[in-house]
């Protein structure tokens, strides 16, 4: 698992676009093989969570779609309501044609209350619709609406992702710009949880100056944001400069 969240990481964050559409088949179908070739039960949630979170080629997210329709079986895996509603979150964000009748066909499907509660509240977040998208980010203006903070920080994954990374940089100053209220109303961990999912998505030039400004004109921010600010951005900060 540490491996493939190496492998994850390495493929959405230091691969630029072009390099990553280069290497996806490829790493598709190894990912698809282990998945066949696996033993016991726990390998095949494994190698499956790890394809579902790379899987980008138009056939990859066609099998994934065929998948959480029902439509195919991955032999010796049974999926549960929380697997199918991060299939078709996943879905969503990769922008599949039929990505709305998902996000609503997925919501129909969800019997626990609390879990359609919870997926109402981050669908939006993983919409194929740029304007659906910039009215789920601005909502968490309200602190009343970032009561829950699971929730929150799911929706901030699924807004930064690095699939929607060009739209999303108009996110990093008003997201960072919240930190102080972030703080104020809040659990203590919070912010530089706020951090990490906002600034993980992004690996380009562009959104590291933006934090870059951000750490600049914000002299009066308190120790403890500042530096929630600087580790979160660490990564981005790296991969901004490209190999030294």
């Amino acid at each position: 698992e540490r491996l493939l969240s190496f492998l994850a990481r390495a493929f959405w964050v230091f691969l630029a676009s072009p390099a990553r559409e280069a290497v996806a088949p490829a790493v598709e179908a190894c990912l698809r093989s282990r998945l066949s070739n696996a033993r016991v039960a726990t390998e095949r949630a494994t190698w499956f969570g790890a394809l579902r979170q790379v899987v980008t080629t138009p056939d990859g997210c066609a099998w994934l779609e065929r998948v959480w329709a029902r439509n195919e079986a991955v032999e010796g895996l049974s999926l549960g309501e929380v697997d199918e509603t991060t299939l078709a979150l996943e879905l969503a964000v990769r922008s599949v044609p039929r990505w709305g009748d998902v996000l609503e066909r997925q919501r129909r499907r969800i019997r626990d209350s609390e879990r359609r509660d919870r997926f109402e509240f981050i669908a939006p977040a993983a919409a194929g619709d740029a304007a659906v998208r910039t009215a789920a980010f601005e909502r968490f203006a309200d602190p009343a609406l970032r009561t829950r903070e699971e929730w929150v920080l799911r929706a901030m994954h699924y807004l930064n992702h690095p699939l929607r990374q060009s739209h999303a940089r108009q996110f990093i100053r008003p997201g960072l710009d919240l930190l102080p209220d972030i703080q104020r109303t809040g659990d203590i961990f919070f912010p530089a949880r706020w951090a990490d999912a906002m600034l993980a998505g992004h690996a380009s030039p562009v959104a590291a100056a933006i934090v870059d400004q951000f750490l600049v004109d914000r002299v009066d921010l308190a120790p403890r944001l500042r530096n929630a600010v600087v580790a979160a951005a660490d990564l981005l900060f790296r991969v901004s400069r490209g190999p030294d």
